[in-house]
């Protein structure tokens, strides 16, 4: 009876494992069918987009790509150096590093991040003969608050914060401001697409865009079970983000563009959540109407190494998940629109989200009882 039962479980399991999964597939082809095929026919330059732009007599936009960078020793360099390699006019570009001064109290300067940028910085500045290249620190002491100030004793050093401080320092005549991670490394033709659509939007739009993250630039170090979350969180983001962006105001927090005066309008970031970025979503969506679209160009990142840097991280989004479905619910004022965006998170975002974790862990755990043969 315990076996048969064991085999029932087993092979429900499989059933709703290999459901879920078919989705995908189905979601895959849709996201290639509508984004992904017509990406290839889409043949940007530098010089077509000029031509574009004095068509509508304008410039082709600046753009300002903030990278928080905080103990980033051992692969800034090549990141600044794939920012760098992007193709857009250099004089429309501006890579703002955001570090952290805590970094600067407590090791040697020449084995700091701010080190290895600063030397990037006067090589590539020269180069291009423009500030192309800009470095910040966050103070010990800031608030981390939008515009915020400074404190009597140093505040917990958190991604939001830093984003906060390094918007003081984005240039005036920016129009765009792009968000990544300091291991991202995007795809080259990802600023011409970007100024594509900033192009031919319509006056009364806001430029917001979300593009896939994929996690497997590490893949080759990572223990057993990491390699196969990657996978699974690559075909996510590749194959799942149109639709859940159809549903539901998802920004990723890296491989997002912006226009400066939305992030300005609704108080840049908040401090006090875990994943700021779907909070900056949802009240981008209540406070101004904007919602992401989604922008077919992949960035690359590292995913945790081990199983335990993993779980933490996935604690953390899904801890972020319930505060801001509780902020939803509790807040004041537009009523009718945080309903609305509980209701998506919950079905298009945690489900799903809970839903994938449990498949994934069930599919190893398969896997290792089929291994001994059970």
């Amino acid at each position: 009876m315990t076996i048969n039962l064991l085999v029932k479980i087993l092979i429900i399991t499989n059933g709703l494992i290999v459901f879920y999964f078919l989705q995908f597939v189905v979601y895959g082809l849709l996201s290639y069918i509508y984004y992904f095929r017509k990406k290839k026919k889409l043949n940007f330059s530098i010089e077509v987009l000029e031509n574009l732009a004095k068509l509508k007599n304008r410039e082709l936009p600046f753009i300002t790509i903030i990278i928080p960078a905080k103990e980033e020793t051992e692969i800034i360099d090549s990141t600044v150096d794939k920012f760098l390699s992007l193709i857009y006019p250099k004089e429309k570009l501006c890579i703002l590093f955001v570090c952290d001064e805590k970094e600067l109290l407590t090791r040697p300067y020449e084995e700091t991040t701010q080190y290895k940028i600063e030397k990037k910085q006067n090589y590539y500045n020269r180069i291009y003969n423009t500030e192309i290249i800009k470095l910040t620190s966050v103070p010990a002491k800031f608030d981390g608050n939008y515009n915020g100030i400074m404190l009597n004793t140093p505040v917990k050093s958190t991604k939001p914060r830093a984003l906060n401080w390094g918007l003081k320092f984005v240039p005036p005549q920016t129009e765009i401001i792009g968000f990544y991670d300091a291991d991202s490394h995007p795809d080259k033709e990802t600023l011409l697409y970007v100024a594509y659509k900033f192009l031919t939007k319509q006056q009364d739009e806001f430029l917001l865009l979300q593009g896939p993250v994929v996690q497997v630039r590490n893949y080759f170090h990572l223990q057993p079970f990491n390699k196969i979350y990657a996978i699974a969180q690559a075909l996510t983001h590749e194959w799942f983000l149109p639709t859940l962006l159809a549903h539901l105001p998802f920004i990723g927090g890296t491989n997002f563009f912006i226009e400066p005066q939305l992030i300005h309008k609704i108080g840049g970031f908040n401090k006090n959540v875990l994943t700021e970025d779907l909070e900056l979503g949802c009240r981008l969506y209540i406070k101004t109407n904007a919602w992401p679209e989604f922008m077919p160009y992949i960035a690359t990142e590292q995913t945790p190494p081990n199983y335990k840097s993993y779980f933490v991280q996935r604690v953390r989004w899904a801890t972020g998940y319930v505060q801001i479905l509780k902020n939803l619910l509790t807040k004041e004022g537009f009523l009718k629109k945080r309903f609305i965006l509980s209701c998506l998170l919950l079905f298009y975002g945690i489900l799903p989200w809970f839903v994938a974790q449990i498949c994934i862990a069930g599919g190893v755990s398969l896997l290792f009882v089929s291994s001994f043969g059970v």
